[in-house]
């Protein structure tokens, strides 16, 4: 049944710009990499709300096309600001998270994003003086580096046995993280330990681990 509720003007917005990035928002440098317009300022509520939308535009719309480098959009806080973004599935791989290392995010919700690797746990330390909220549901290859750097990447991704278990990573920093979802973490992180410098933590979901 269709709805009676006309889409917001903002919906449509977004939804163009995402439709047309590079002649919208940005421009492609070397036919291939997104920059952000320099006479372009966007707040927290239009970047949180280009980036959820993305996300969901992706992995709903089989004809939209994700671009390689759209979190390159919003690498420079002096033109874009993220706060509040919730990211899922393949879509997001390293590079992406390095690629927003400098925004002051408050809420980061990562589900399922089995792509991303200990890398990222270097990148989510950039976040660590800001974050509120953190999820890393599902996330199963977050606490895993490359045995042998250099080695097929693709392959350690969906094969743990090239891979080693990142055993030191805490969230020593993270001052104002209240809230923690470490949901279908793999075996053998030592959560005792990586939980320990959380003082101010108020909620923990650690469901099936």
């Amino acid at each position: 049944m269709a709805s009676d509720t006309p889409e917001s003007l903002m919906a449509l917005c977004t939804d163009f710009c995402l439709r047309n990035l590079d002649g919208t928002l940005g421009y492609l440098l070397d036919r291939e990499t997104l920059r952000l317009h320099p006479d372009i300022f966007l707040p927290s509520e239009i970047c949180d709300r280009l980036v959820n939308e993305y996300v969901e535009l992706v992995n709903a719309a089989c004809t939209f096309e994700p671009h390689e480098s759209f979190f390159s959009l919003f690498s420079d806080p002096r033109s874009t600001r993220l706060t509040r973004i919730h990211l899922r599935e393949d879509l997001v791989q390293d590079q992406d998270l390095e690629a927003i290392r400098k925004q002051d995010l408050v809420e980061l919700y990562l589900t399922n994003c089995e792509k991303l690797s200990a890398k990222s746990l270097q990148t989510l330390r950039s976040f660590s003086h800001t974050l509120v909220s953190l999820s890393l549901f599902g996330c199963a290859n977050i606490f895993y580096e490359e045995e042998n750097p250099g080695g097929c990447e693709d392959e350690c991704l969906v094969n743990p046995t090239c891979q080693v278990l990142v055993k030191d990573f805490t969230f020593e920093g993270f001052s104002r993280l209240r809230f923690l979802n470490l949901g279908r973490m793999i075996d053998g992180v030592p959560v005792e330990s990586l939980l320990r410098p959380l003082s101010s933590l108020a909620a923990l979901d650690l469901s099936g681990i």
